[in-house]
């Protein structure tokens, strides 16, 4: 069994402040772990969440320098939105097939002090993955293609989007008691988004580091667990081809939206031997969907069977949240570390709430790479 037996995060959104002595600090259990791991000679893996930039050398870095590992002879890093339930996948593969004893997860991306430094145009270029072609007009381009496939006017899409906005915002006012005023933005059509407004893409500006440790019942047994454990029930990712030209294939047909993700969604629930629609209707479970441009949480919502007709979103986005965090651009991370916060946050709210099961979905890309985790408190 892969048990989580660590999470935690560290963010900073006004710059420069999380250093090498506050990163140690912060992730100091995590560095006494990594410790009591190594002198009982157990087999560790070190997995990476890539920043946006500087991505070279970012994970011998981290893992040298701030967790004070002497030798690694096994790391690995990954790039993309759905990299922290690629790595949970692959984390739980290596213990279940006892290759491995425990892995290391965690992410470290200083974006905002990387803006500051290098500039909001070098950021943008770095964001540029298709040859001119921004990651908000292929994500338009989708939407369109799945108001075409679903039969739904412009006009329905955007009260969707206003819809998943409320929804995120109820989560976020709840956990902060914070009063924020419900400003959705400007439309975005001059970027060549028509269909989204400011608050429907993520918001990025923050420096985060964030982690999470895994390891088999023996290995879990040496770490002093105060508030019970979480375990990695099914996890399951796959990727098709993510371009601006095969949109439609991307998006795939009415009756089968998003094959890819209905595919990983099945094969985790199936691996958790549970129904996750049941779950979270008794109030057993709690979603944490990828909320970055709207037609990704519609089409979570759509292909895993939450709801049976598109018709039914605003009634169900009225009465149940998607998200323990209150979404990406409320309760943001950077870049590939999003649902890497999101994992953390769900570890955190099993932890110290009667929920049993937590479910965390991942986007990579364009839409091309889909992962689902759920995990169970045990």
């Amino acid at each position: 069994m892969a048990t989580i037996i660590y999470s935690k995060k560290i963010t900073d959104t006004k710059g420069y402040k999380l250093t090498s002595d506050v990163l140690k600090e912060a992730f100091n259990e995590a560095i006494t772990i990594n410790k009591k791991l190594t002198a009982y000679k157990k087999r560790i893996a070190y997995f990476f969440i890539d920043p946006l930039l500087n991505s070279f050398e970012a994970a011998n870095d981290f893992y040298f320098n701030i967790l004070g590992c002497h030798s690694i002879s096994k790391i690995n890093t990954y790039k993309s939105g759905a990299s922290p339930v690629q790595t949970l996948c692959d984390a739980k593969e290596l213990i279940d097939e006892d290759l491995y004893d425990a892995v290391f997860i965690f992410g470290y991306d200083p974006l905002l002090t990387n803006k500051h430094v290098y500039g909001k145009n070098t950021i943008q270029q770095a964001m540029d993955i298709f040859n001119g072609k921004s990651i908000l007009e292929c994500y338009n381009l989708i939407s369109h293609r799945m108001c075409e496939e679903m039969g739904i006017s412009k006009e329905f899409f955007l009260q969707l989007t206003d819809d998943l906005y409320r929804n995120y915002l109820k989560t976020y006012v709840k956990n902060t008691n914070q009063k924020v005023t419900y400003d959705r933005g400007r439309m975005l059509e001059n970027l060549k988004g028509d269909l989204f407004r400011m608050t429907d893409c993520a918001n990025p500006n923050i420096d985060f580091a964030g982690g999470v440790i895994l390891a088999n019942d023996q290995t879990a047994n040496l770490i002093t667990l105060p508030y019970g454990r979480v375990k990695v029930s099914g996890t399951k990712y796959n990727m098709v081809k993510g371009t601006p030209e095969s949109i439609d294939k991307l998006v795939g047909q009415k009756n089968n939206l998003f094959a890819h993700l209905r595919s990983s969604f099945s094969a985790a629930q199936e691996q958790a031997k549970i129904n996750v629609f049941e779950e979270f209707r008794k109030g057993n479970l709690c979603l944490e969907v990828y909320t970055c441009y709207p037609p990704i949480p519609l089409a979570f919502l759509l292909t895993t069977e939450m709801v049976e007709s598109i018709l039914e979103l605003p009634e169900f986005l009225l009465n149940h949240e998607i998200t323990v965090t209150g979404g990406m651009n409320l309760n943001r991370a950077p870049w590939n570390n999003s649902a890497l916060n999101s994992l953390i946050e769900m570890c955190n709210t099993m932890i110290h709430s009667g929920i049993k099961y937590g479910l965390v979905h991942g986007n990579g890309g364009i839409g091309e790479i889909q992962g689902v985790a759920i995990l169970e408190k045990v």
